[in-house]
């Protein structure tokens, strides 16, 4: 029987513990939103803010994902990303 293998191809930039990983999920959640730059795809970016649901559960995401080197501003993008999402939740909740 073969031997299974892993192999990762994670960035160099990915959280390397759970410690690491945590800490990173604890800052974009502070922040509202998600960004990366070439970690999923080399040379493209992308800001993200999740849609909550009435229990405040993440039902969906919005995301904006362009060429890195045609970054738009970054507050203002980050901005219209998490005031979308927020919309999006409370027209999930009827408001």
């Amino acid at each position: 029987m073969p031997t299974a293998r892993c192999s990762s191809t994670a960035p160099a930039s990915a959280p390397g513990s759970p410690t690491a990983l945590r800490s990173v999920l604890v800052e974009t959640r502070r922040r509202g939103h998600a960004t990366e730059d070439g970690e999923v795809t080399t040379g493209m970016a992308s800001v993200a803010a999740a849609v909550l649901d009435h229990n405040g559960l993440p039902v969906a995401g919005v995301a904006v994902t362009f060429p890195a080197e045609e970054r738009p501003p970054a507050t203002a993008l980050a901005e219209a990303v998490v005031d979308t999402a927020a919309t999006l939740s409370r027209r999930l909740h009827g408001r």
